[in-house]
């Protein structure tokens, strides 16, 4: 028998089609490696791609999931420099050390801390909790050896997501192969409305703007409720903490955990929060399993008002230096150049207010 047979050509037909569909994959294959090359030597986090959680573009319920990566280094370099962006806020880990804290806004330059001495040899895990009141959102990371330029870690598709906290994947003694899935890679920058990312000033670390222990709320009070509320309608939970002075640091909220995500409203300020007339100064998302919330902006206020998170037990403040902390929040206040946007709610906010429509002075709010 021969091993080849004589088979008739493609019809012309025939093979335009395929002529067209391989020219198809050849600009498939050169647009991306163009977009890696260009990315490499124009963009600061170079190969590093903005990731999410698996989740319809279109879902808009409040998210919040850890995010995370093991690498490998046999002799850790001097210094390195992680250069990080998440839309809407984040907090950061390495080796299970809280390295700081964030939140994109428009034209933010990138976070920038100086980690060289927390490396180690061997292995070595990157974490970020992350979360989005709107819940589609971005994390973007790079890792890079300041001496040779090497590029060491990236966000992209091998990261790791969980949903559920669990103590030994923060601090790094579990596989990051269970209880996960893999995160979604959206792609390179500059992306959406994320843009072209640049480099801002190098941050201090999270343990060196801190002062002690964190400080506990000098009184705790359930109130109870709020007036005008219809009566056939439960009352969302409200607790308010009062330091009895001005304080000036990250929010620490002590909670009952539970399987599912808590979520909540948070209203600071200096005197007591009016939450029917007043913004909530954050969405309160409380990953699965969490037994302390933690703040990813850094404050200044005498009060915490939390609303709708039945949890809420106890409160702290991890106190920073007033100057270099809020120096730091900067680049993490909402709004562009210290412009505060309309007053679009949430839906982390109609999740915990919509039984406050027919409320007299919160009715119409919900578009505005």
């Amino acid at each position: 028998m021969p091993l080849f047979t004589n088979r008739p050509p493609l019809p012309p037909g025939a093979r335009r089609v395929a002529l067209v569909v391989l020219g198809v994959l050849l600009l498939a294959l050169g647009s991306r490696a163009l977009a890696l090359l260009v990315a490499r030597f124009t963009v600061p986090t170079r190969s590093a791609q903005w990731i999410w959680e698996t989740r319809d573009r279109h879902d808009l319920a409040p998210a919040a999931f850890y995010a995370a990566r093991d690498f490998t280094l046999e002799a850790p370099p001097a210094r390195a420099r992680l250069l990080v962006s998440g839309d809407e806020e984040y907090i950061l880990y390495l080796n299970g050390v809280r390295i700081g804290a964030g939140a994109w806004r428009p034209g933010a330059p990138l976070d920038v801390w100086e980690v060289g001495p927390l490396l180690q040899p061997g292995s070595n895990r990157l974490l970020a909790e992350v979360r989005s009141d709107r819940g589609t959102g971005g994390f973007l990371l790079s890792l890079q050896d300041e001496t040779s330029g090497r590029q060491l870690v990236r966000t992209d598709g091998t990261w790791r997501v969980f949903h559920q906290h669990q103590l030994g994947v923060l601090r790094g003694w579990l596989p990051l192969d269970g209880d996960s899935i893999p995160a979604t890679a959206w792609g390179l920058p500059p992306l959406g409305r994320w843009g072209r990312p640049r480099l801002g000033p190098v941050h201090p670390l999270f343990s060196e703007l801190t002062r002690g222990r964190p400080i506990p709320a000098a009184s705790a009070t359930t109130l109870p409720g709020l007036a005008g509320f219809p009566p056939e309608r439960p009352q969302p939970p409200l607790r308010l903490f009062d330091w009895g002075r001005e304080v000036t640091g990250y929010l620490l909220i002590d909670v009952q955990p539970s399987k599912k995500m808590g979520v909540g409203l948070l209203y600071t300020g200096m005197k007591t929060p009016e939450p029917l007339a007043e913004r909530p100064a954050s969405g309160l998302l409380v990953l699965g399993g969490r037994r302390t919330w933690m703040d990813a902006h850094c404050r200044r206020f005498r009060y915490a008002l939390v609303v709708g998170l039945p949890g809420a037990v106890a409160a702290r403040v991890q106190e920073v230096d007033p100057v270099r902390g809020m120096e730091s929040a900067e680049g993490s206040a909402r709004g562009v150049m210290g412009i505060v946007p309309p007053p679009l709610r949430t839906p982390v906010e109609d999740e915990v207010w919509r039984d406050l429509e027919s409320v007299p002075g919160v009715a119409g709010r919900k578009k505005g």
